[in-house]
């Protein structure tokens, strides 16, 4: 089935990380046939998105994530829609970086969409969130939210959340 990443992180080097690992593990699980379609601001309409094997789509604030995670039902028609989130971002572009992640992944477990969380957190102080993180996985209709701190590994948050929307065998 052809997948969509929704890609929170508001630094563009790290956004160019995330897609190379998006192409990178794909590749490795043997779909060598990759079309990415970025995503547009306005006017995103299903017949985009029809044929893409593979469509990312970015955000770099909470005020573009939410209108990214609101439209998982229209891009499920076509897409297993999944997302890779930062912690750490802005509200607005140019705004100050606060734990917004947390929106993000109630926003996630409220919609079932698949999440992993991909973070650098070395140099905030967020240490006490890494006690909430198993109690919201548990809310989670997947059971579960990855969570990979203190370095931004995404090669790793990609297989994460491959294998959370992977088919049971």
């Amino acid at each position: 089935m052809a997948k969509a990443f929704i890609v929170i992180e508001d630094k563009l080097v790290e956004q160019g990380k995330a897609l190379e690992a998006i192409k990178r593990v794909l590749v490795a699980e043997g779909d060598e046939e990759l079309s990415f379609l970025p995503g547009s601001e306005h006017g995103l309409d299903i017949r985009s998105f029809v044929g893409a094997k593979v469509t990312v789509l970015f955000a770099a604030d909470l005020e573009t994530a939410k209108r990214r995670i609101g439209l998982t039902k229209v891009l499920a028609k076509v897409h297993q829609v999944c997302v890779l989130t930062d912690l750490m971002f802005p509200v607005r572009t140019g705004g100050k970086e606060e734990p917004n992640g947390l929106t993000v992944l109630a926003d996630c477990i409220d919609r079932g969409v698949p999440v992993v969380v991909c973070s650098d957190t070395n140099h905030h102080d967020v240490s006490y969130l890494k006690e909430i993180f198993p109690i919201l996985g548990k809310a989670h209709p997947k059971g579960e939210i990855p969570v990979i701190l203190d370095n931004k590994d995404w090669d790793k948050a990609v297989s994460e959340v491959l294998r959370l929307t992977a088919e049971p065998e």
